[in-house]
């Protein structure tokens, strides 16, 4: 072991709670070698008066203990400080305490036996994380002086889901002459100015329902009944697909568009004005939006400055190059771009690009054809948001996760005597395949994490038939059966996204695409495309498999089974996308073998 990597735990106070001596003594003798403080009990009494008199940077805990056990214990010191980080030492067999564990919002756990490593790295992953936190409290503060500083300056309303009125800031009330108590509980559109503004309110409204955002030129009326005009943007405040509210941020835009209503008119009459106002768009467009323009093979033909800022560029040395070299997994893009440009004018696309030294960005991009004279395409025009810190957000709520999925998909395959790399290439191929099918990165990784508690269900099941190697009974198979329905109603209780989706899985994967298949008996796509994948891919590595009452089949003998299947119990778009990936699926399923 490599006694350097782990130098960043000097200065580390931990409290360590094990009632068994030799395991106890052990593993003390080696965290006094890198901690800087150590405090040790022997159950979970002892460990929560050391943790009141010590406050600990970090706790670890074994379960199962006499007098108090280490959740007991976890719960009180969630009640003390929310944000505790603590480290459960898990046997196989604590399964119904890990969903404990989970209600608690523990995030750290390490199986026994334990390995020294494996508990080091998991510590220094937890250090690295405490720095974070302190750099984000930092930057919350500065966040907290911004959002000051927005309040002063922009205006804000916030709606409930009927569009009517929960919050104004003091700039909006004046703005619109009203005061606090009279706009809360009125419609966000009372006072709209209705003169040519019929179009506008009706792509607001659907909009904001299909895309979750709108954003435009807004006319509306003082209290004293003069107009002011903004340039709103509202978005949609979603949670679990349900949306909670509404926020609109505004700017108050009232001179400049009055000034372009009366000089516009002179632009019919006056082409050297036309020519002045065509330069001063393409400036706003300059300065207001990310924009890329590429021709039909991909190479960059202009680009304003939030574009090249965004990777790291000076514009000029973006120009000649291929967008597409800059994308990260290129695939099909070019190909299905076209196709969608061409067939509904534009296509809203998430992006990856590699900028100047290896960044990284992710964008949300609407891409446009623009066409000659004839109605060819000519060349395409993307305006693109950074969303890169978004979707971090977001991969790092799965991490938190996903250590805990894996155990628990690890503890029903050893209960099962399979192995537990049965549900790592699970995982992976089914990300794999949600990829090739079109699905986001984002729910293509959710669907890598969720996937391994697919067989949950079946710690309900008695081991005598989970592991009978002989054919089961019609009775022993309908109990086989059930662990569908118990793992979703086991994963159900949990509000959480990712567990979420696990639930769907587990309760789905059985389920077949022509309907005979249980416990729902679901048809074609009103079976989840997460538990479609996973039904794929978990009869596929079923199959190469051994198991207790049967031997692997050949490659040819399961690819005959799933194409014999397409369209009976696999989804047939699926497969055909499985067949065309064949070969980059073995090589998944041989890494893990």
């Amino acid at each position: 072991m490599n006694n350097s990597k782990f130098n960043n735990l000097a200065g580390i106070r931990i409290l360590y709670v094990e009632d068994d001596l030799e395991t106890r003594e052990e593993l003390q003798s080696i965290l006094e070698l890198y901690v800087t403080e150590l405090w040790v009990a022997k159950n979970g009494q002892e460990g929560l008066a050391l943790y009141r008199e010590n406050q600990p940077d970090i706790v670890i805990t074994d379960i199962q203990m006499p007098i108090m056990n280490g959740l007991t214990m976890a719960a009180d010191i969630k009640m003390i400080n929310p944000h505790q980080p603590i480290v459960i030492l898990s046997a196989h067999n604590d399964v119904e305490y890990l969903f404990r564990a989970l209600e608690l919002d523990i995030q750290h756990y390490v199986t026994k036996p334990i390995s020294v490593e494996r508990l080091l790295y998991k510590l220094l992953d937890i250090v690295e994380q405490m720095n974070l936190a302190r750099a984000a409290e930092q930057s919350y503060k500065l966040l907290e002086q911004y959002k000051l500083l927005v309040d002063e300056k922009a205006i804000v309303v916030k709606m409930d889901i009927n569009g009517d009125i929960t919050y104004v800031n003091s700039r909006f009330c004046e703005l619109s002459g009203y005061s606090e108590e009279e706009l809360v509980g009125r419609h966000y559109l009372f006072n709209i100015y209705e003169h040519n503004q019929q179009e506008t309110i009706v792509d607001l409204k659907q909009a904001i329902l299909t895309s979750k955002k709108w954003q435009g030129i807004l006319k509306k009326r003082t209290k004293s009944g003069a107009i002011y005009v903004v340039d709103a943007s509202v978005i949609a405040i979603v949670t679990d697909n349900k949306i909670d509210e509404f926020v609109a941020l505004m700017v108050d835009v009232t001179e400049i568009y009055e000034k372009f209503e009366r000089l516009s008119f002179n632009l019919k009459q006056d082409l050297n004005e036309k020519k002045h106002y065509l330069h001063e768009y393409e400036q706003a467009i300059e300065i207001g939006t990310s924009l890329c323009v590429i021709d039909t093979e991909g190479i960059i033909i202009s680009v304003n400055k939030n574009f090249s800022a965004t990777l790291n560029y000076q514009p000029n040395e973006l120009i000649g190059q291929s967008l597409f070299e800059l994308l990260l997994d290129c695939g099909d893009f070019k190909d299905r771009v076209l196709k969608k440009v061409q067939e509904q004018g534009f296509s809203s696309r998430i992006i990856k690009l590699e900028g100047k030294g290896g960044f990284k960005c992710t964008l949300s991009t609407i891409i446009v054809g623009i066409h000659n004279q004839d109605g060819d395409i000519h060349s395409l025009m993307s305006l693109s948001h950074d969303i890169s810190e978004t979707i971090q957000r977001n991969e790092d709520i799965i991490d938190n996760q996903k250590d805990l999925i894996y155990l628990l998909g690890e503890v029903v395959e050893n209960r099962s005597k399979e192995t537990g790399s049965h549900v790592k290439r699970v995982a992976l191929i089914s990300e794999f395949i949600a990829r090739k099918y079109g699905l986001s990165d984002e729910y293509a990784a959710m669907i890598k994490v969720a996937s391994p508690l697919h067989d949950i269900g079946k710690i309900g099941i008695s081991d005598a038939i989970l592991n009978k190697p002989s054919r089961l009974s019609r009775s022993e198979y309908q109990q086989i059966q059930g662990h569908a329905d118990l793992g979703f109603q086991l994963l159900n209780k949990l509000d959480k996204p990712l567990i979420k989706m696990a639930a769907t899985i587990a309760h789905e994967h059985h389920e077949y695409y022509n309907g005979k298949g249980y416990p729902a008996g679901l048809m074609g796509e009103h079976i989840a495309i997460e538990a479609r994948i996973v039904a794929l891919v978990d009869v596929f590595d079923a199959l190469s498999s051994q198991r207790v009452y049967k031997e692997p089949w050949s490659d040819e003998s399961i690819i005959e089974y799933i194409i014999n299947n397409k369209a009976i119990q696999f989804d047939p778009e699926l497969v055909d996308l499985f067949m065309d990936n064949i070969d980059e699926i073995l090589q998944i399923r041989n890494q893990f073998k």
